[in-house]
């Protein structure tokens, strides 16, 4: 994907570039990142407008979405043709070199840079630019959520390559990777401070930003507890790779006064009351060639074996009024039988989504994986986990699912094509006090899998590092050997521009690695053994 230059300077009072952006710039790249661009003094402090206008940019830059600058087209190859499909929750079903791509491991270049270049230029770009104009005005309050923004949006970045440039970003065109372990260190320092920050600054009864924040409007409080949520969800994530770091940072998150988000109305997302956007995934398959991604197969195994009647929330049954899936890396050079218009599988119902950070629900199986780990009612947790999962998706029917001790994930049977196959999992969805560590963390997993759709990102990472839910293979893997079928892909290489642009940079990522700069290398939070 070319970036256009304009669209990075448009909406940013300050430039600062860095070498993920280069391919980007022009000869006038001088020209185009001075201070001519910047806003006076007297403008800065006019009400806020400037400071202002960069909180919500970094925002909206947590899931880039059609917002002016970006394209609903920047989301699809961001997430929709990686994450999402990684994360067994949809299936591309685009025309693109007759399947062969990054659906089936084959790492189309304009796709798996996407998050990488898109991401330094406006999330990172923004923070830059926010951190500067809110020290010089001592707005140490917004500094600390500009951390949190910060964080929330780039350990995306960090969750698909593994070493990325984060210390450096800002300071030199030619930044140097920082190792993954020493980017969760900063992540973990930088959500420390923000939530210190903001638990000394909610004594004043004061609201933040109010009328530039599309996610709390202003609400302190809140602000804390999705951050502390933020917290626990990284801590989680290390936990295979260092336990001690892992209950560390929980313990901060749990043990704080102000806490984690517990009710479905602690949602942390762009609320639609505050901005007007449309899902992303409503457009790729509405307004894409009639349908460029359809329910993934892996959804169709547990939402039709579990009953589960967030079904007709999340997708739109085909004509038979059943819901079917797809599966990924299927080759083919017709598509029309997969298309909306067929009726034969089940499009995304993501006309009422949101674009949503993190949720109650979710905090609440890190809650119950955190008890069977160390200690706590983990029955509860899990149990409330699905109650409010429930609450946020709008469906009924908590308690006979809850208890049901028999349904497990259905085999996958293929409405179009001969690519069927058995279930890989028996998991049910009743807590059971007797079963094994690894069948609750399978219990937990699945379900928190299943709340938290569409967000590919998290439940992808989250696949990675537990192993669950047990998604179901590619047809066709196209990785020319560096990806397990089974194990499945396990990171995105890096984009060919760095090795042009900041060789000495990425040649200290991939070296900080432990691997080969492909698909199958595993990140250093991936250390969970698995056959």
């Amino acid at each position: 994907m070319t970036i256009n230059m304009k669209n990075i300077l448009k909406g940013l009072a300050a430039a600062v570039c860095f070498s993920t952006m280069l391919t980007a710039c022009t000869g006038k790249f001088i020209d185009y990142n001075t201070n001519q661009h910047e806003a006076s003094q007297e403008q800065q402090e006019m009400d806020n407008l400037l400071t202002g206008a960069l909180f919500r940019q970094l925002q909206r830059s947590v899931f880039i979405f059609n917002d002016g600058t970006y394209l609903d087209s920047d989301y699809q190859v961001m997430y929709n043709l990686l994450a999402d499909s990684y994360a067994g929750y949809l299936a591309p079903t685009i025309a693109s070199n007759n399947g062969t791509h990054c659906g089936s491991y084959f790492m189309t270049e304009s796709w798996r840079r996407a998050m990488f270049a898109n991401k330094y230029v406006y999330a990172m770009q923004a923070w830059v630019s926010l951190e500067k104009t809110a020290q010089e005005q001592g707005l140490e309050h917004v500094s600390a959520m500009g951390k949190i923004m910060k964080v929330a949006s780039m350990h995306q970045v960090a969750d698909y390559y593994g070493p990325i440039p984060y210390s450096e970003s800002g300071k030199t065109l030619t930044p140097t990777y920082d190792a993954l372990d020493e980017v969760y260190a900063q992540f973990f320092e930088e959500l420390g401070y923000a939530i210190d920050v903001l638990n000394e600054y909610k004594n004043s009864n004061a609201s933040i930003f109010s009328k530039f924040d599309y996610v709390f409007g202003g609400d302190v409080v809140k602000w804390i507890k999705f951050a502390n949520s933020l917290r626990l969800r990284l801590a989680m994530r290390v936990v295979y790779a260092d336990e001690a770091l892992a209950k560390a940072e929980a313990d901060k998150s749990l043990n704080d006064l102000t806490g984690v988000m517990t009710e479905a109305g602690d949602i942390a997302r762009l609320n639609p009351s505050l901005i007007n956007y449309t899902h992303p995934t409503y457009e790729i398959n509405v307004n894409f060639n009639d349908g460029d991604c359809q329910m993934g197969a892996s959804m169709d195994v547990y939402l039709n074996g579990y009953k589960d009647p967030r079904a007709s929330v999340y997708f739109k049954p085909a004509a038979d009024g059943n819901y079917h899936g797809v599966r990924n890396g299927i080759h083919s050079t017709n598509w029309s039988s997969y298309r909306n218009a067929a009726g034969k599988v089940s499009a995304p119902n993501a006309s009422n989504l949101s674009l949503t950070w993190l949720t109650a629900s979710e905090v609440y199986f890190l809650r119950a994986e955190y008890a069977i780990r160390w200690g706590g009612n983990a029955q509860e947790l899990y149990e409330k986990g699905i109650r409010v999962a429930f609450e946020e998706a709008g469906v009924s029917g908590a308690d006979a699912y809850i208890a049901d001790a028999t349904s497990t994930p259905a085999d996958y049977k293929d409405n179009v094509s001969n690519n069927s196959m058995a279930a890989l999992s028996d998991v049910t969805i009743a807590w059971d006090n007797a079963a094994d560590f690894e069948i609750k963390l399978e219990k937990i997993m699945t379900q928190k899998w299943l709340a938290i759709f569409p967000n590919g990102c998290e439940a992808w990472a989250e696949y990675r590092r537990t192993g669950y839910p047990q998604l179901l293979p590619v047809v066709n893997n196209d990785s020319d050997g560096a990806v397990s079928s089974a194990l499945q892909i396990r990171r995105v290489p890096y984009p060919h521009d760095e090795f042009d642009t900041n060789p000495t940079g990425v040649s200290a990522g991939v070296a900080k690695l432990g691997g080969l700069d492909n698909c199958g290398t595993k990140l250093w939070w991936d250390k969970k053994p698995r056959n």
